[in-house]
């Protein structure tokens, strides 16, 4: 009898456990109709709270990330832009000849406006003591007619540069450069850019130095001033695979105006285009500024203080950018 009773409690028991159980149990379509969100998958992680969610029940606005830093190549072959700057373009001497010092090699090169011979004379021979010599023979008076009571006349015929060229070119062809040049040429007719690397070097330099307020248009076109783009694109075809724009004019609202009279169409024009260096360019990976505050785009009688303010300000900007390089 008692035997019997314990067998009955055991019996029980089981059941029990057995019916626990069964409500722990879930059907196929028990499955089916739970949320997916809530049927962890064990191949999948957990979901993580969205970077733009706000506990206040928000969104907020994603701060957008700055843009890359230029990637410095393994092997860097360095193409240089010399901007434009009429008499303020002398300081690109002296960034010539810190270059030479830091025996950073040039693999292209171009110039816009005055940068254009100073680029040329450098891709020439490669030696900055030749661009220093050849630009240093350009008289003011060539570029420049003042008057007694001391009026300048503007806008002469690029032409006058003739003998200029001539004695710094000699008959050197431009595919028998040292290193690869081009400098750009804006044809107004066509309103098309023209980047200047072949022909005779009399009409390359007419057609990328005709610019206000020194000379008129040559055969209906100017120097292209603001399309550094351009230019960097050629010097990248060249074999450049890092491109650096040399910037000698300040940006707007510096200590001098950049022509003689303030008020002049000219000085606006030129202060429109100090804006356009100022920011950045599209296949430009650097830019080096040259300190010419002090000087205008006239003053061709101080173009030795320019070229050593250029070489002042060139000496530590090199240094980073070196260091940059590994060279």
């Amino acid at each position: 009898m008692n035997s019997s009773s314990s067998l009955k409690k055991i019996s029980w028991v089981f059941c029990l456990i057995f019916l626990v159980g069964c409500q722990g149990l879930r059907t196929r379509d028990d499955v089916r109709k739970t949320p997916p969100s809530r049927v962890p998958s064990p191949s999948q992680p957990a979901p993580s709270v969205p970077s733009d969610y706000d506990d206040s029940g928000d969104v907020t606005e994603e701060v957008p990330a700055p843009p890359p830093a230029p990637v410095i190549p393994s092997l860097p072959k360095i193409g240089v832009i010399l901007g434009a700057g009429g008499a303020k373009a002398y300081a690109h001497i002296g960034f010539l000849h810190e270059l030479a010092r830091s025996k950073v090699p040039v693999a292209a090169i171009g110039g816009v406006e005055f940068g254009a011979p100073m680029a040329a004379l450098y891709a020439n021979r490669e030696q900055a003591n030749d661009v220093e010599w050849q630009m240093f023979k350009l008289k003011e008076e060539d570029v420049l007619k003042k008057s007694i009571l001391g009026a300048v006349s503007k806008n002469s015929e690029v032409t006058v540069l003739k003998d200029f060229i001539g004695s710094a070119f000699a008959r050197e062809k431009l595919d028998k450069f040292q290193v690869p040049f081009a400098c750009p040429s804006y044809n107004l007719k066509r309103n098309q850019v023209y980047l200047m690397n072949k022909g005779s070097l009399s009409q390359v330099m007419y057609l990328c130095m005709a610019y206000p307020p020194f000379f008129k248009p040559y055969q209906g076109s100017v120097s292209a001033v603001r399309d550094i783009t351009a230019l960097a694109n050629y010097l990248r075809q060249q074999g450049a695979n890092y491109i650096v724009f040399v910037n000698v004019l300040q940006p707007p609202g510096g200590d001098k105006a950049y022509t003689l009279d303030v008020a002049t169409t000219d000085n606006v024009l030129w202060s429109e285009i100090a804006g356009a260096y100022s920011k950045p360019f599209a296949g430009v990976d650097a830019v080096i500024s040259l300190e010419t505050s002090k000087y205008g785009i006239m003053d061709f009688s101080k173009r030795r203080e320019i070229m050593n303010s250029g070489a002042e300000s060139a000496s530590k900007q090199l240094k980073a950018l070196i260091r940059k390089w590994g060279l």
